[in-house]
């Protein structure tokens, strides 16, 4: 089966060993390969969709292997995953604001996991702030080709500080505002592919731009949020000189 480069990476994010949950399923590619190349030992695909998570089953079934039916699971984010029962969580393919409704469903639930591994569509921001906040450690910014576009890939590992006898109350405060863009493009993000990073921060780069000059043409006073954009802009700037530097 071939396999896309988002796809590779998400699987790549797996050590050989851990148990993963793939919340959205839809065709099982992720934990098909995993379990096929005997990466995860149990693999366990979750999807709220009955249609999409019978996809899951004939990927298997076409790959001539034989799952318990407990592994495929239909239900909503992780009200099917029992507190600790995977070492890693896998959802891909669905927008970051998304992500976050289905993390912060089960705060205590969320913290009995070790890895997280996530590809929002969007809002990759507001998940990372959400992420540091609950004692999550982003280990990687992935940025991967796909198709015309790039995507972003999370890894995050639960912070040591979180134990059982604090994890339902656990919460960090945040070293800077949930707004700040350093949680949109993170410096890490530079570690990829030169070709990838410098079209996504110059795309960010040329909006800001676009959006400063009608924000100065606007008939009311719209300084305070010109501001603001400029100092994204001169962030932005800095990062892509690092980018050939």
């Amino acid at each position: 089966m071939k396999i896309s480069d988002r796809i590779k990476v998400i699987c790549d994010a797996v050590t050989p060993g851990e148990t993963i949950a793939d919340i959205g399923t839809d065709h099982a590619y992720v934990p098909l390969i995993l379990y096929k190349r005997n990466i995860s030992p149990d693999v366990i695909m979750c999807d709220i969709s009955a249609d999409s998570l019978s996809k899951a089953r004939e990927s298997f079934t076409a790959a001539e292997i034989t799952m318990p039916e407990s592994s495929f699971r239909i239900g909503d984010g992780l009200d099917v995953i029992d507190k600790g029962e995977v070492d890693a969580l896998i959802i891909a393919g669905l927008g970051g604001v998304t992500i976050v409704d289905i993390l912060s469903n089960d705060i205590d639930k969320l913290q009995s996991f070790k890895k997280l591994i996530l590809q929002p569509r969007n809002n990759s921001g507001p998940l990372r702030s959400f992420l540091y906040r609950y004692g999550f450690d982003i280990t990687d910014n992935k940025l991967v080709k796909e198709g015309k576009f790039s995507c972003e890939v999370i890894v995050a590992v639960k912070t040591s500080n979180i134990n059982s006898e604090n994890s339902s109350s656990y919460v960090r405060e945040l070293p800077y505002e949930d707004t700040d863009i350093r949680w949109r493009y993170p410096e890490g993000i530079i570690n990829n592919d030169v070709s990838v990073v410098r079209k996504r921060l110059g795309h960010a780069i040329d909006n800001h731009i676009k959006e400063i000059e009608n924000l100065r043409r606007a008939s009311n006073n719209q300084s305070y949020r010109i501001k603001m954009l400029e100092a994204e802009l001169n962030y932005l700037k800095d990062l892509f000189g690092e980018i050939d530097g």
